[in-house]
């Protein structure tokens, strides 16, 4: 999609840098942290939402989150995802978010 910022950040159109990359997702940093560590991974492929998304892509988020953790050496993550108008950008993405202590609210 020509107009999708996500679309354009894949496609090495915006110079962000990458800190992990796979055959399916980037992971880049949340110009907006909520958080200590607030990564973005986001689908190279352009999907809507989680609903578009096959079981494959989520075992490979999921993986490459707790590699990130481990990377990071943390205790603890968060993961977020928003569906349909709770989303700003209609490119599906999975907030991971670190140093995050279980007494902060979601």
């Amino acid at each position: 999609m020509d107009d999708c910022i996500f679309c354009k950040i894949v496609k090495g159109q915006m110079g962000t840098k990458f800190e992990k990359e796979t055959e399916n997702l980037v992971v880049f940093k949340d110009i907006n942290p909520q958080a200590a560590i607030h990564l973005l991974v986001v689908p190279k492929k352009h999907i809507k939402d989680m609903s578009e998304a096959e079981n494959i892509l989520w075992n490979e988020i999921k993986d490459v989150a707790v590699s990130i953790a481990r990377a990071k050496a943390l205790s603890g993550f968060r993961i977020v995802h928003n569906v349909g108008d709770a989303s700003v950008i209609s490119h599906m993405h999975v907030h991971f978010l670190g140093d995050v202590t279980s007494d902060r609210a979601v």
